[in-house]
């Protein structure tokens, strides 16, 4: 009896074990890892997204669309199953944020898009030679625990204690320079990109690694006040690669380009005010989601066309493009698109 009465027990051990090793096996597969994958994201016709002031809404034309990428931070169970996955790339963590905190990686990238909007608009009216007035100060661009929260990412600093700044550096040394308490001078971009909201906030600094602060870091920023504002609706998403893509939309929706159609034209890149395209992240990923959307055409950077190119998908021209007048000439001479600037 004692030798039959041991081993129920000793089962009973071995199933606890394997319960207990099973629980732990599965926590690990769910810890977050200091990598990220990057995997195809949406492509959007941005004439959905855009209305110009006193325009009416684009119809009848062909799409341009915008595209973006899907980034995820992987655990061993994901980066596991995207390893069978050919459209998803993998990378570290230091790749993608450098020194930069993680945490604020949302923040940062809305920002961006913020930005990336007022390009657009820039290049495209400076193209067709519309007016407009820049507003210039200290852009707040990221933030620490305990910043005011009357202050918001994007928030451009015109004024501090009633004394106008118009760059980064004016605006810190004017903070650094007042008391305790604050007032700022704030114009604040709105939804639409040429409408910004003026307002007067007063903060209390606080004291972090032995200094009195606001809690913000700044970079030379701009908003506009447009005759004639732009509604740009991207929801959550962020960063600034849908730069070219906003600004030939933008265009359209001046009625000055014309998307022939059935013509559907996808484009990534970062734009300045001078109408410059630069260089932008996850293209592979990019040129699939773009041509499962039925894109027939994707104008990338010049440094992008080997990472586009490596997608592989039939049926999709590669263009690279340096400016945006570049583009618009590649859409004129291969019938996709007419333009008149006179239009505007």
């Amino acid at each position: 009896m004692p030798a039959t009465s041991k081993r129920p027990r000793r089962v009973a051990a071995v199933a606890v074990t394997a319960a207990v090793g099973v629980g732990i096996g599965s926590t690990i597969a769910f810890l977050p890892l200091s990598a990220f994958s990057f995997s195809p994201g949406d492509a959007i016709p941005v004439q959905s997204q855009i209305k110009v002031a006193g325009e009416p809404a684009v119809k009848g034309q062909g799409s341009i669309l915008m595209t973006d990428v899907l980034l995820t931070q992987l655990t061993p169970l994901t980066w596991f199953i995207d390893q069978f996955n050919s459209s998803v790339d993998i990378y570290p963590a230091s790749e993608i944020f450098g020194g930069a905190d993680p945490s604020q990686l949302n923040k940062l990238q809305i920002g961006q898009m913020v930005d990336s909007k007022t390009a657009a608009v820039m290049a495209a009216y400076s193209l067709v030679h519309l007016p407009l007035q820049q507003i210039e100060g200290g852009q707040i661009v990221a933030t620490v625990a305990g910043v005011s929260p009357k202050l918001e990412i994007g928030d451009v600093i015109t004024a501090v204690d009633g004394k106008p700044v118009t760059t980064a550096l004016q605006a810190a040394h004017a903070v650094e320079a007042a008391g305790t308490s604050v007032t700022l001078a704030i114009a604040r971009p709105q939804t639409a990109v040429g409408q910004p909201k003026r307002l007067v906030v007063t903060v209390k600094k606080f004291l972090h690694a032995g200094k009195e602060i606001i809690g913000v870091s700044l970079v030379d920023g701009l908003v506009l006040k447009l005759q004639r504002p732009v509604s740009i609706s991207t929801g959550q998403i962020g960063g600034p690669s849908a730069g070219l893509a906003f600004t030939l939309g933008v265009l359209q929706g001046l009625g000055v380009l014309h998307l022939s159609p059935g013509a559907t034209v996808a484009a990534t890149g970062t734009m300045d005010p001078q109408g410059q395209v630069g260089d932008v992240g996850g293209v592979r990923q990019k040129a699939i989601a773009v041509s499962r959307n039925g894109a027939k055409v994707f104008l990338v950077p010049p440094q992008e066309v080997a990472a586009a190119k490596a997608a592989n998908q039939k049926g999709l021209t590669i263009v690279p493009v340096t400016t945006l007048r570049s583009a618009i000439d590649y859409l004129v001479s291969h019938h996709l698109a007419t333009y008149d600037p006179g239009a505007a």
